[in-house]
């Protein structure tokens, strides 16, 4: 039942004034006041007292005497059928109580004399009373659960959620410093040109007889010859202008050069190691940007909107009460994505069970929401209170299947595929070809897929999965093996798919008898720390098929265009089962390889339908 509140107690007002409103001899406000009240959820007994006490204060005996006799009757004719059907639907409660206005004022005319017009007067007062209680208790459950000061969704913090906060602002603070730290170098400067002359001076000129000669003359040209060199040697041009020069004033020629090489190389040795400590930065401020990222995503990750959604706490209510069930308490939190999160505490009235699918499923219709039961909700409600989690769905499903072919001679596919739904509403597909075949582009192409399913599982947006998992490939580095990733997140409500690429085969999208080729080159994953995906949108309907392939299905075809043979493929494939989708492609597509299976060969395919 309802927490007695403000609300409350103005219905319970109302029923005391009820008796001063009167039209024709009735007071139809009496019966009509009670039994919303009754029915939406008010302190029953207190709402009876009520009543009871402004008919006491307000009207004359004879009003007194007919009016608890219906108050009365229609409690207990209420109450009888909540206690033998579990429940009793406003519609009933109407008519119930419209009855028990008709049979006092019929039992009232029946102890006096005859009065036509008094009985006219009662018939049209129980017709009144019934439509009016069913009105006035749908409007009453959305009278008690408005809040207008509650529009603005309050954040639900989770323990500890402000402290989280700050570490969130502390790690972009710290991404922000190691990112202006990074000052990548292409070339050397002037400046460290000059050392390296230095140093080859020092090392074999200092020895030299002629060193005086070559050096310490005021007209001596060793200084710009050397430099010219070392400036050619930097841009790669022909250094045999330069080393003329060089032979024209030094008799170590042949060491000079030598030197000079030795000592550039080191220093262009250093240079790439300086280089990869930048990066290594940027992958340390990428993480720490995520890190941030998540932080506040998990401090704040749900918003408290059960006063902003007055009208769906309404509709939801009500339909419990119709059902027999009675909420102590509803709470609607909106998740990520905008998604809604119903949590109550209910039971049902009497011993008698309720399906928790069948529940969410009512609700859904009322509400005009697609409501499903949290994984680990139970499946029956009954008298014992219970907590209820259901979750909103989305205005599409998804289902998948997969075809998979390994290379002549190997034992594994080196190609790795994952199928995903987040409780966000979002479907997500992702395919991984290792670089070569067997165990080790297995395992590569394993990883990435593993990264990316954990990332995005943890709450990341795809694009800072896909650059967190790069960068974990960029320090990797094991063999230089490297994977390619293909990756397609949809929005299952808007339809809209947004499709990540990297060094990955074409994807294929299906429309009816329509099919677009979708397509990108670009290097593998852990190639480059920057790279960054290449991303496309495309919006899907139900019907829709999307299809992932690895390359190995469209390099060993044998054909001029690839993409327009598997594309015409795909058209003439007549089923709506991905499975049976994609093992009939896979068959179609060996047809023109020769049944030989030149590499690892991966199909995978998803279609959309409306729930």
């Amino acid at each position: 039942m309802r927490k007695f509140d403000v609300k409350q107690l103005v219905i319970c007002i109302v029923a005391v004034l009820a008796p001063r409103f009167g039209v024709a001899g009735v007071y139809p406000l009496v019966p009509v006041i009670y039994m919303t009240g009754f029915l939406s959820g008010v302190n029953r007994s207190l709402l009876f007292l009520c009543s009871i006490g402004g008919l006491l204060a307000l009207a004359p005996v004879r009003i007194l005497v007919k009016y608890g006799m219906v108050l009365i009757l229609s409690t207990l004719l209420v109450r009888a059928a909540e206690w033998y059907f579990h429940r009793c639907r406003t519609a009933a409660a109407s008519v119930i109580t419209g009855a028990a206005a008709v049979g006092v004022t019929v039992i009232w005319q029946l102890m006096r004399l005859p009065d036509a017009a008094a009985a006219v007067a009662g018939i049209l007062e129980g017709v009144f009373v019934s439509g009016a209680v069913f009105l006035c208790t749908r409007l009453s459950f959305l009278f008690l659960d408005w809040e207008p000061q509650g529009r603005t969704a309050l954040p639900v913090y989770m323990q500890g959620g402000e402290r989280l906060n700050g570490y969130a602002d502390s790690f972009s603070r710290l991404s922000k410093t190691f990112a202006q730290m990074n000052r990548y170098k292409n070339d050397f400067t002037a400046e460290e040109l000059s050392r390296m002359q230095n140093e080859v001076a020092g090392s074999l000129c200092a020895s030299c007889d002629r060193c005086f000669t070559c050096w310490d003359a005021e007209d001596a040209p060793m200084y710009q010859i050397l430099y010219r060199f070392l400036q050619a040697v930097q841009r790669g041009e022909d250094t045999d202008g330069s080393a003329g020069d060089l032979r024209e004033h030094c008799i170590c020629t042949e060491e000079m050069e030598r030197q000079v090489m030795r000592v550039f190389e080191k220093a262009h040795l250093n240079l790439s190691w300086y280089n990869r400590l930048q990066e290594n930065r940027d992958v340390i401020a990428q993480q720490l940007d995520a890190m941030a990222y998540i932080m506040e995503d998990c401090a704040k990750n749900e918003q408290d909107v059960t006063a902003a959604e007055g009208m769906l706490t309404a509709q939801i209510r009500f339909f419990l009460k119709e059902w027999g069930i009675v909420c102590d308490s509803l709470r609607i939190l909106k998740r990520s994505g905008d998604k809604l999160e119903l949590h109550m505490q209910i039971h049902t009235r009497g011993k008698r069970c309720v399906s928790v699918k069948e529940l969410a499923a009512g609700i859904g219709k009322t509400t005009d929401h697609v409501f499903a039961p949290s994984r680990d909700s139970r499946a029956l409600l009954g008298e014992k209170e219970a907590r209820l989690v259901l979750l909103e769905t989305t205005r599409l499903s998804a289902s998948y299947g997969v075809a998979k072919a390994v290379r002549e001679g190997e034992q594994v596919s080196g190609d790795s595929f994952s199928f995903q739904m987040l409780d966000d509403g979002r479907c997500l597909m992702g395919v991984s070809d290792g670089m070569g075949s067997g165990y080790s582009a297995c395992k590569e192409s394993e990883m990435v897929i593993d990264l990316i399913e954990k990332f995005l599982e943890a709450g990341f947006k795809p694009d800072m999965a896909l650059r967190m998992m790069n960068s974990a490939m960029v320090t990797h580095g094991e063999n230089n093996l490297f994977s390619t990733v293909d990756l397609v997140c949809i929005n299952m409500d808007s339809g809209m798919a947004e499709i990540y690429k990297i060094g990955a085969a074409a994807t294929f999208v299906r429309h009816g008898s329509q099919v677009t080729c979708i397509e990108d080159h670009s290097m593998p994953a852990g190639v480059f720390m920057t790279q960054q995906p290449a991303r496309q949108e495309v919006r899907l309907e139900e019907g829709d098929f999307v299809i992932m392939v690895t390359d190995g299905v469209l390099e060993h075809m044998y054909v001029e265009d690839a993409e327009e043979t598997v594309s015409e493929i795909i058209r003439g494939i007549d089923t709506g089962n991905p499975a049976q989708f994609a093992r009939q492609m896979l068959e179609q597509v060996l047809l023109f390889t020769g049944g030989r299976v030149r590499d690892d060969m991966t199909v995978l395919a998803a279609g959309l339908w409306a729930r």
